[in-house]
């Protein structure tokens, strides 16, 4: 079933240009985008001397070396290598079981979601789209960004709300 939603997917988005132009922008910028509002956000706490700086900065960093460990046992091959695809971006062969990308996302979404709930919906959003496009671009199977939101959100949740 991953196989084919992937195939279905990368196939739309290969055969109309404005589809493949946007999947291709939000991959290369998303990391970028996410990275930069993260780094912002933990400088502007530090600055100004909030104490949820900590929870905020090392939280989210647990998370995401957490999924990398993960990742790293799991070892399951991309979809651009299983399938014999051509990614819509040049990617490196490696693990793609969780999505990294996706649980970092989700995570700096709970992160921010921690400090203002309207801020969070609004990244919560973008990770969304950030995930879903990875798997426009045969870079993830469907099941490896659903596998990221939820160690993202899921352990968000338990570092950000019950500790």
């Amino acid at each position: 079933m991953d196989k084919k939603i992937v195939l279905k997917l990368y196939d739309f988005t290969l055969n109309r240009k404005g589809v493949y132009d946007f999947i291709k922008f939000i991959v290369n910028i998303s990391v970028y985008i996410f990275f930069l509002i993260f780094g912002i956000m933990t400088v502007t706490l530090a600055i100004i001397g909030d104490e949820r700086v900590f929870k905020f900065f090392f939280v989210t960093v647990f998370i995401i070396f957490f999924n990398m460990l993960i990742r790293k046992l799991i070892g399951r091959k991309r979809p651009f290598d299983v399938l014999k695809i051509n990614s819509i971006v040049s990617h490196k062969s490696a693990g793609s079981f969780p999505s990294n990308h996706s649980a970092s996302a989700m995570a700096i979404a709970v992160a921010f979601f921690y400090m203002s709930h309207i801020c969070g919906i609004i990244i919560f959003a973008m990770a969304i789209v950030t995930g879903i496009a990875r798997v426009f671009a045969g870079l993830h199977y469907l099941s490896d960004v659903l596998a990221g939101f939820f160690v993202g959100i899921f352990l968000g949740y338990l570092g950000f709300f019950c500790v």
